[in-house]
């Protein structure tokens, strides 16, 4: 009796599991969708404004210029044709709270978000998924997050001088150009003028006495420091001249190297703006991507049409057009 009873349990709860799985939503992938476009002209966006210190002639200007990529964008085969997702696009211009630390920084910094909820069916009902949806940015003249630092270290004391050289060494992880002026990282696609280098060659020597600079300033703070210090100091004087004077690579026990690698290090470009435009300008595009940007369409689960619509955006984007919104 009781291995009946236990039989029955077992099956109604194989019956309610099916049922509960049989429930669970399904991406509409061909659902038709929506574009809609607006400019935020909030609070916010006139405090950011206020911060860069635009006039409203230069609000003008600016919004005009990111309502051109958008229309650019617009035209991309994914967004021209929503499937399976709603395309809720926003721009402003955005002012970062730590703009004026970064030397570099000269430019309006403009953020264009594109929102993608997407569309699903249960029960017989459709809806959207509008809670933290899947999205993307864009950015005008934001090029602070490129700042790919190879040892990323923290300043001492309130004198960021040292650490802010050590920065500035990164590791640019080139994966080729697309089109003149057109770059894909590792971590975003950059669009800027053909000529105009984001990274500056860097020598082995340059490398050694930024970081060594930097590690003598921070053990008399914290002699833990020396730990770090002292294999730099070690390694430096068996260098050649030669080997001082090559360029540097990412790699070997100090993580400098004049050996050559696919991982070169390069000196972040803190002239890269041309001073002499306006700052309504648009000096740099940046479309930051992440990881799924190198996956295969096929790795995506069919609940996944709102990244893999952001995969397809990104893979078919009109470069010739994009270039044209630049200054």
């Amino acid at each position: 009796m009781k291995d009946k009873r236990f039989y029955s349990i077992l099956i109604l709860l194989v019956i309610i599991q099916g049922s509960l799985f049989a429930q669970d939503p399904v991406a509409l992938s061909d659902e038709p969708g929506a574009w809609s476009y607006g400019y935020l002209n909030d609070a916010n966006t006139k405090m950011y404004g206020q911060n860069f210190g635009m006039t409203p002639k230069e609000m003008a200007d600016f919004k005009v210029k990111m309502d051109n990529l958008v229309e650019v964008l617009h035209h991309n085969p994914v967004m021209a044709n929503p499937r399976g997702f709603d395309a809720a696009v926003e721009s402003r211009p955005i002012y970062p709270a730590d703009f004026k630390k970064h030397t570099e920084n000269y430019g309006y910094i403009g953020e264009i978000n594109f929102r993608l909820p997407t569309w699903f069916e249960s029960k017989g009902r459709k809806y959207k998924q509008t809670i933290e949806p899947p999205r993307t940015t864009v950015y005008f003249n934001n090029i602070s997050i490129l700042r790919h630092s190879a040892f990323n270290v923290v300043p001492v004391g309130n004198d960021s001088r040292a650490s802010d050289k050590v920065n500035d060494i990164c590791r640019p992880m080139v994966i080729k150009e697309l089109a003149p002026g057109v770059i894909l990282y590792d971590y975003a696609i950059v669009f800027t003028n053909p000529g105009k280098q984001l990274y500056l060659p860097c020598t082995v020597g340059e490398a050694y006495s930024r970081l060594m600079a930097y590690y003598e300033q921070a053990a008399k703070a914290e002699p833990l420091y020396a730990m770090f210090l002292d294999p730099l100091k070690e390694e430096y004087p068996r260098l050649t001249p030669g080997q001082l004077s090559s360029p540097a690579y990412f790699g070997g026990s100090t993580g400098i190297t004049y050996e050559k690698t696919p991982d070169p290090l390069m000196l972040f470009n803190n002239d890269f703006f041309n001073r002499s435009m306006p700052k309504t300008a648009v000096q740099a595009i940046v479309f930051p991507i992440n990881a799924d940007y190198f996956r295969n369409p096929s790795d995506f689960y069919p609940t996944d049409v709102g990244f893999l619509r952001i995969y397809q955006f990104l893979h078919s984007l009109d470069t010739n057009a994009i270039s044209e919104v630049l200054d």
